[in-house]
């Protein structure tokens, strides 16, 4: 049920019409949002699983986000790891000090919809992508975390964020794995297209939460399981645009491949190519005329204060 009334959030009009934001406090209920659930933590050895329980899987198609939500993956994403870490690890986020916690408001309760719009726009905001976005950023989703922390840091919380891209991380598998034992993860994953010269174009890109990995040290490929923002087993149907769909886990696979990009300055026409490694994604719902490789994940970890 609604915990609060709502009130307008101030700012942030021109992103989400007409949706608002509490401004009192309340308690938050609990989430039983899955089937009974153990999380996993074990990075320990040559093989490592990790799963996070009861993680949110919030729709980014939202009639009242801008866009309808259409580029809203970064934001989206960015709120069930947040979400998670208010849940399982007390951290306070607020839009302004004395506003409501984001775990006031279970994304997955109809009652409740309006609200988690309200933030997912407000993180939106905040992430820079404007009243007509056509897409956030790594850094501006983590910009977007550390607004949401604010009161926390202040109030003695010691909260950390941050990036890895596969670049730089050999055993980017394992890296998945360690972080996610602290909080989900934002992966992030681009669309590339293959030119005729053998190099690769990106077209697009795609943010999705991560809730669990699990492979083998040296292999060169990772298994995850996603809460996809973009995909839901009512997508399209009716109305979708105006409720919160079931959880839907998302089986992938990553392999790790060495790809030659390039892009072409629209200004200038300078055409740029680069080396990188990168991870190939395949599953039964990524299939397309594109190929998808992974480029990095955001990162999130915290601890209270201390005495």
């Amino acid at each position: 049920m609604k915990r609060q009334g709502i009130a307008v959030l101030a700012g942030v009009a021109a992103v989400i019409a007409g949706t608002v934001l509490p401004a009192g406090t309340a308690a938050a209920d609990g989430l039983p949002l899955q089937a009974p659930c153990t999380e996993q933590k074990d990075v320990t050895g040559p093989q490592f699983a990790v799963n996070l329980c009861d993680v949110t899987d919030a729709d980014q198609f939202r009639t009242n986000l801008a866009n309808e939500g259409n580029v809203h993956c970064g934001p989206t994403s960015l709120y069930n790891a947040m979400y998670y870490l208010g849940e399982h690890k007390g951290l306070p986020m607020r839009v302004v000090p004395n506003g409501q916690l984001i775990t006031e408001y279970d994304p997955h309760d109809p009652a409740d919809y309006d609200e988690a719009t309200a933030w997912i726009g407000w993180l939106g905001s905040k992430a820079g992508m404007g009243p007509n976005p056509k897409s956030s950023t790594a850094k501006g989703n983590r910009l977007a975390f550390d607004a949401a922390t604010v009161g926390a840091k202040e109030s003695g919380w010691t909260v950390n964020r941050g990036e890895a891209r596969t670049d730089d991380f050999p055993e980017f598998g394992l890296e998945i794995a360690k972080r996610l034992r602290q909080a989900p993860l934002q992966l992030w994953y681009g669309r590339y297209v293959l030119n005729a010269d053998n190099t690769h174009t990106r077209t697009g890109g795609h943010a999705v939460t991560v809730v669990a990995a699990k492979g083998d040290v040296a292999s060169g490929k990772v298994e995850l399981t996603l809460h996809d923002p973009a995909r839901s087993d009512d997508h399209g149907t009716p109305g979708y645009k105006d409720t919160q769909s079931d959880i839907r886990d998302e089986t992938v696979t990553l392999y790790r491949v060495n790809i030659r990009t390039k892009s072409v300055d629209e200004e200038t026409g300078v055409v740029t190519t680069a080396q990188h490694t990168f991870w190939r994604l395949f599953g039964e719902s990524y299939t397309g005329t594109t190929l998808q490789y992974v480029e990095a994940f955001n990162w999130f970890e915290t601890a209270p204060p201390v005495g």
